[in-house]
């Protein structure tokens, strides 16, 4: 279920990477469909707890299954189906061995809910099966999505409108207008600065200078861009310059939410309420969240369940007490590349090599939420929840009523732009969620405007 609602006409991957090498990581596909057998594949990475102390669900797979029949084994409260061998020798082996599977006690609190829509098997069986093959440690669940074809949403807990005027303080609404002063023509948008990498039949575009400008680097630095734009057809050659589309923000642009936005906002709204009734954090999974991709820095190799569980208990041995929000995966500002950069920048923490505080990040396909997190999103969500769920989360985080952090992988950088510890599978070619604010999928947000310009 991917959730990203995305820049609007934003930073997108294939942007991004123009800008800088190796953001988004592209989910290998043919990792999930392979038994687990490369390296951490039967072991979890011991990470500072006894073998009395894990309290864990035990998913074992591909463990000479047709050579023996399946037993019982629990473990405190989960249960778990081992595959055993023919023998009771082989079979108590293959069960320590899994009861030897070790994780930190912050990481054994957790348990996840894979957030689902029940028209989509499919995604859940791929999750599910990623899941026990990668983290054979992690209890987890299937959460059913809320899906407005069924039972409608209500209104007083999503709104069916939002306004831009919140995202766009941090998004990409920077364009190319006509730099014709004292003519009609001045000011008047040409194109999406986000778009004109892209190739035209119609246009040719060359920036001043020797640098292009970019959303992801020179975001804080927009004034004195010059350009020209040549009409192939006409020969005409005009002179644009670039600016922030102020529109979106004053007075903002009224938007319809999707009906995917909607359900998507709701299924988190739910999950909050589940986290607050429970003590220990909780784990949020949308169904296409992927372990097994190329890294920001491509020299680590592949990640796996492996590199998550150690870098996700590394973050949360570091995370601050009060911590509410913890990215898994995520894209945007957050320390060491604000949006708007703050004087305390300088003074880097030890913590600061597993995590960062967030300042606005797109992306909820995984987050760990706490109890008191759950508290402050449900009292922010009075009277419903107002914009996309990620743009909601995200505000709430840059005003500072959420404390967020985001979870780094080995790799990341203060450049990187997409970064953490998971990716999604296939976000551009199977989304459920239809984009308002277009996105990355390129979705018409001229569709879904209240009044059309």
């Amino acid at each position: 279920m991917a959730t990203t609602s995305g820049l609007k006409r934003s930073a997108s991957p294939e942007v991004a990477r123009q800008g800088e090498s190796a953001l988004k990581r592209v989910a290998t596909t043919t990792e999930i469909a392979t038994p687990l057998s490369r390296r951490c594949a039967n072991h979890v990475a011991a990470l500072e707890a006894t073998p009395e102390a894990v309290n864990v669900a035990i998913h074992v797979k591909d463990v000479n299954e047709t050579e023996g029949t399946k037993a019982t084994v629990t473990l405190h409260d989960h249960v778990a189906a081992v595959p055993t061998m023919k023998t009771e020798t082989q079979s108590t082996a293959i069960v320590q061995e899994a009861l030897a599977e070790e994780v930190p006690e912050h990481l054994r609190q957790l348990k996840g809910f894979i957030i689902n829509l029940e028209r989509r098997p499919d995604r859940l069986a791929r999750c599910r099966e990623m899941l026990q093959k990668e983290t054979p440690w992690l209890a987890f669940e299937e959460f059913k999505a809320s899906d407005g074809t069924q039972n409608p949403i209500p209104e007083t807990e999503v709104t069916t409108t939002w306004n831009t005027r919140c995202n766009a303080h941090f998004a990409d609404y920077f364009e190319w207008v006509f730099d014709a002063p004292g003519t009609s023509l001045d000011g008047t948008p040409w194109k999406w600065a986000c778009d004109t990498g892209k190739k035209d039949p119609d246009w040719t575009f060359a920036e001043d200078g020797d640098e292009e400008w970019t959303f992801v680097h020179d975001a804080g630095d927009a004034s004195g861009r010059l350009g020209t734009a040549t009409k192939l057809d006409t020969g005409e050659v005009f002179r644009v310059r670039l600016q922030f589309a102020q529109r979106y923000v004053n007075p903002g642009l009224e938007q319809r939410m999707s009906g995917g936005e909607r359900g998507c906002a709701h299924s988190h709204l739910r999950m909050w309420q589940l986290a607050w009734e429970r003590a220990e954090p909780t784990l949020v999974l949308e169904d296409d969240i992927q372990f097994c991709f190329t890294r920001s820095d491509s020299s680590l190799g592949e990640s796996d369940g492996c590199v998550f569980t150690k870098r996700l208990a590394l973050a949360m041995q570091h995370a601050p007490p009060d911590l509410d929000v913890l990215y898994l995966g995520w894209s945007g500002w957050r320390d060491g590349h604000n949006r708007h950069p703050k004087s305390s920048e300088d003074q880097r923490p030890d913590a600061d090599r597993y995590l960062r505080k967030a300042e606005y990040v797109w992306t909820t396909v995984a987050y760990v939420i706490t109890q008191a997190g759950a508290s402050k999103l449900l009292a922010a969500a009075i009277p419903a929840i107002n914009q996309p769920v990620d743009n909601f989360m995200a505000w709430q985080a840059s005003q500072g009523r959420l404390n967020a952090y985001v979870v780094l992988d080995e790799g990341d950088a203060d450049t990187t732009w997409c970064g953490g510890i998971v990716d999604q599978f296939d976000f551009q070619g199977d989304s459920d969620i239809t984009k308002s604010d277009g996105g990355h999928q390129g979705d018409d947000e001229k569709a879904f405007a209240v009044n059309s310009e």
